[in-house]
């Protein structure tokens, strides 16, 4: 599986976990709000990642930060979170 793939399928997956907690119309409003600063708030992911080794998996870090960074992972998230929530 190429990480292309990888990571579409796990803004999947945390679409799927936002949308079990409810949490989808919250989801959809911080996403709005962090659009315009996604690349600097993946920096700074990059930047406090040694701090937050032993709370979060590094993987999770990574995804994370190249979701923020790349605006078409941010489209898929939101329109996966409308569409659940059409339903």
């Amino acid at each position: 599986m190429n990480g292309e793939a990888e990571q579409s399928d796990w803004v999947n997956e945390l679409a799927s976990r936002i949308e079990q907690r409810g949490a989808s119309s919250l989801a959809l409003a911080l996403i709005e709000i962090v659009r315009p600063f996604g690349f600097l708030g993946s920096q700074v992911l990059v930047m406090a990642q040694p701090l937050l080794t032993g709370i979060v998996d590094d993987k999770t870090v990574q995804r994370t930060t190249t979701l923020l960074d790349n605006p078409d992972l941010l489209n898929q998230l939101s329109a996966t979170l409308e569409g659940a929530k059409a339903e």
